[in-house]
């Protein structure tokens, strides 16, 4: 192959190996290729070998697009409307080591190849500019991590009633749409529990605000202990905590939770000297998701009826 030596002397100083490949037999010429990976091309005219070698000598992660770039069925359709095309891959050089290269197919001109039907293959040595480009990436990588878990906290505090650690409003609103989502996805029911502090009222009259702040944070502590793993515990009112979940029918933590919330309020005014006994009256519902459903207000007001009928009777200090 007759090579203009000006054009062939700029295009050795850009690229670490270059080949002349025939397009018809695939057979090849080694024009110019540097120490670093002599250990590929060495002598070879058949050009599918120094494909192997070079195969084995890519990195594992980068070698099916390799494979993919190099297929003699591809290439050539990809050059029919095209100068060149190329993917950058991890080649193993003479020290072992691992450098990010640019694979390149291109159209021989006319003064690298007189018959003009040829393909370059060419290696460009990109690692300088790759690895300050993966740093680079790397780096904004970090800072979106950063600041996507910044705003993720943010979005989460403003669902926090700050009082109680439970979520408010906003909490219910966001979170009824995904549990709904989920039960109906994954075949499960609804739980909805609605829970009251007894006697809050009495409290605040009679002991202080600081003794019903008090007898809420025991409460809601006791809740967020006692609710099924899952849970989402909603503070809707002074005194009114809403639970709901998407769970199993024979979900195990669902049947002990009656027992763990009577434990937890048992200890809690067993282990504090107050002159007020701290209380909840609570009541739940287990059901399908309905067709069209789109909030838990059917079932919060059936929750409600079984709540209000404990409380009836655990509570001294109920109103009305």
């Amino acid at each position: 192959m007759n090579i203009n030596n000006a054009a062939m002397n700029a295009i050795n100083s850009m690229y670490q190996m270059i080949i002349a490949v025939d397009n018809e037999t695939m057979s090849c010429s080694v024009l110019d290729c540097n120490e670093e990976v002599a250990h590929i091309a060495r002598d070879d005219k058949d050009f599918s070998k120094i494909c192997e070698r070079l195969y084995v000598n890519i990195h594992p992660e980068d070698r099916a697009s390799f494979l993919d770039f190099t297929d003699p069925n591809w290439f050539p359709n990809e050059l029919k409307n095209k100068v060149y095309t190329s993917i950058e891959c991890r080649i193993r050089h003479s020290d072992d080591s691992y450098y990010w290269s640019r694979v390149i197919f291109s159209h021989a001109t006319v003064e690298d190849n007189i018959s003009g039907n040829d393909y370059l293959f060419l290696l460009e040595d990109v690692n300088e500019d790759k690895t300050r480009y993966i740093q680079t990436l790397s780096e904004e990588r970090a800072l979106l991590k950063e600041l996507q878990a910044q705003y993720d906290a943010l979005f989460e505090e403003n669902m926090l009633d700050q009082q109680t650690g439970c979520y408010n409003r906003k909490g219910l609103k966001y979170y009824t749409d995904i549990v709904l989502d989920e039960a109906r996805e994954k075949g499960k029911d609804l739980f909805v529990c609605v829970s009251d502090l007894n006697g809050l009222k009495y409290m605040n009259d009679t002991f202080g605000h600081a003794a019903g702040d008090e007898a809420l944070a025991a409460i809601s502590s006791i809740l967020i202990k006692s609710a099924p793993q899952g849970t989402r515990i909603v503070r809707t009112g002074g005194d009114e905590f809403l639970l709901f979940a998407a769970l199993s029918r024979d979900d195990a933590d669902l049947q002990k939770m009656e027992e763990m919330i009577e434990e937890g309020i048992k200890k809690y005014n067993e282990e504090h000297d107050n002159p007020y006994v701290v209380g909840a009256s609570y009541g739940w519902v287990l059901l399908p998701v309905k067709e069209g459903m789109i909030d838990l207000d059917e079932y919060i007001e059936m929750a409600d009826k079984k709540m209000y009928e404990m409380k009836m009777v655990k509570d001294e200090h109920r109103r009305g």
